[in-house]
């Protein structure tokens, strides 16, 4: 298209993040006109996935102008490239995920994946084993502590507790008790067992009801992936965290419960989910900030009065819209506040090692796959005085190169914490160094590391049309967290029905395209 200026659309999507990407897919067979926009020269918003040279380009650029951005304090480092020992492969060898995630086998965005005919495109790679760590203090002759501990693997079933040989006979008993009691919780002769700790802290169910000591509340904790400082996780919440995690064991596989993307996570649907629209019509148009949106008269263009917005464009294009969707990060700022307020920092790293770190990959199940990922769980505390002690648990994604966000014999390792960057900077260093040094890899084998904050609402994920200018609308995007969030899947849904008037039976229901082609051809060769 030569110029946009003066065009009209049934719909403008600013920015390419996966809410904005998912409803551009929806709309794909809509045969609405669609303008996908996005102010950034990549795709993916905050769930992008970028090479070494594309971040550290983006960490300079957002350095210079953090403006509008969910990310800041970004920092990037590496070894001296004069200095002998492994290095980094070239910068396109890497896929690195601004927002790594695992997506739970029963996630809500998997039969979405699927009716839309979008699975053929994507690869579905299982998460492996969960561990979490658990500290010994050690006293040392200076007088100061520091932190020491090991690994443990997380059970997932009856038969992981009575082979761990570390639990008593009466630990075991009670944790198959409780695994039991879980699957069966929302029965409704299971209420009263856990219905009075409702809204108390996880730890006092486990130890009145269940009896199950303190030492080995963490891995219990660390099923339910909280972001929260261990006192702050509701019974509730721990429930039905923990019940998605074992009723999501076995549905692909035996031996796992979550799966993630190859190539980048999240970035891979928001590809698959542009490329669908591109061939449905939909124009993508990147590097172009839209600059501000207003109420419009129905142009000679569109012959129709529900062509209400014109939306000016960086550079000086105007265009005209029956609706607008975005993030606010894509859309200028609402004189109301009612979309959602940026008010929580999730301090992130990504670390490159030379090490397979074998030990997080054990051998699978029989018939199951091989695992490309790992998660490793820091309870709150349990990092000690000497990174500064992690009020808030650290999650950690480690993915292997068979997901091909590194290469082969390489690992990346995504940090995590719900604590600003100066505090968190520390703790973050320290939980990737004791995944390494506990996995018998070789000495400082950290090949490269960037750190960043990312700027998120406590609010669930849902779209919200502005109270000043009806037609449109801005997707509140979910909480930061290393666990999908089903709740971005119905926010999308929402805004489609907006669009189409379509019930929730038609929503991401697709026949397959190249069958389609198929049938149109046969009827042009029956009407010719």
């Amino acid at each position: 298209m030569a110029t946009l200026d003066g065009t009209s659309w049934d719909v403008v999507i600013a920015g390419t993040g996966l809410q904005s990407a998912l409803l551009a897919l929806a709309l794909s067979r809509s045969g609405k006109k669609i303008l996908h926009l996005d102010s950034n020269d990549y795709y993916g918003g905050r769930e992008a996935a970028l090479s070494i040279s594309e971040a550290e380009e983006w960490a300079k650029r957002l350095t210079a102008n953090v403006q509008g951005s969910p990310f800041r304090n970004i920092s990037v480092e590496k070894p001296d490239a004069l200095v002998e020992g492994p290095k980094l492969a070239s910068p396109r060898s890497y896929s690195l995920s601004l927002s790594p995630c695992l997506l739970y086998t029963r996630s809500a965005l998997l039969p979405a994946l699927v009716s839309s005919k979008t699975t053929e495109q994507l690869e579905f790679l299982a998460v492996g084993s969960w561990f979490v760590w658990r500290p010994s203090i050690a006293q040392s002759s200076d007088t100061k502590q520091s932190v020491d501990g090991s690994l443990i693997r997380v059970p997932n079933s009856r038969e992981d507790i009575f082979s761990d040989s570390s639990l008593t006979l009466r630990a075991k008993s009670a944790l198959v008790k409780f695994l039991r009691f879980v699957a069966v919780y929302q029965d409704e002769d299971k209420q009263e067992t856990w219905q009075p700790y409702k809204s108390a802290p996880f730890a006092d169910l486990l130890a009145k009801q269940f009896k199950i000591p303190a030492d080995f509340h963490g891995p219990l904790l660390a099923l339910t992936m909280s972001t929260c400082p261990s006192n702050e996780i509701e019974t509730e919440f721990a429930l039905q965290a923990i019940h998605r995690h074992l009723t999501s064991m076995g549905i692909f596989g035996a031996g796992f419960s979550a799966v993630l993307l190859k190539y980048g996570g999240l970035s891979e649907v928001v590809q698959v989910a542009c490329r669908a629209a591109a061939v449905g019509g939909a124009v993508y148009v990147l590097d172009r900030k839209v600059d501000a949106v207003d109420a419009a008269a129905a142009t000679v263009d569109s012959g129709s009065e529900d062509n209400q917005l014109r939306v000016s464009l960086q550079g000086g294009d105007s265009v005209n819209a029956r609706l607008v969707f975005g993030t606010d990060d894509q859309l200028p700022e609402s004189s109301n506040k009612e979309s959602s307020t940026l008010g929580l920092a999730c301090s992130r790293s990504i670390t490159i090692v030379d090490s397979k770190l074998a030990s997080l990959f054990p051998p699978p199940a029989e018939g199951s796959p091989s695992p490309s990922a790992a998660v490793v769980v820091f309870p709150s505390g349990s990092l000690g005085p000497t990174s500064g002690k992690n009020e808030y648990p650290v999650h950690v994604l480690v993915h292997s190169g068979d997901t091909g966000e590194c290469p082969s014999g390489q690992c990346v390792i995504y940090a995590s914490t719900m604590q600003p960057l100066v505090q968190a900077s520390s703790i973050l260093d320290t939980a990737v160094q004791l995944i390494i040094s506990s996995s018998n890899a070789a000495p400082s084998p950290v090949l490269w590391n960037m750190k960043y904050e990312v700027l998120s609402t406590s609010s669930s994920p849902t779209v919200v049309e502005d109270a000043n200018l009806p037609g449109l609308y801005r997707f509140v995007e979910a909480p930061v967290d290393t666990v999908f969030d089903d709740r971005t899947v119905a926010s999308v849904k929402d805004a489609w029905k907006v669009i189409t008037n379509e019930g929730d039976e038609n929503f991401m229901k697709f026949s397959d395209r190249n069958a389609e082609m198929e049938q149109d051809a046969a009827r042009d060769e029956v009407d010719a």
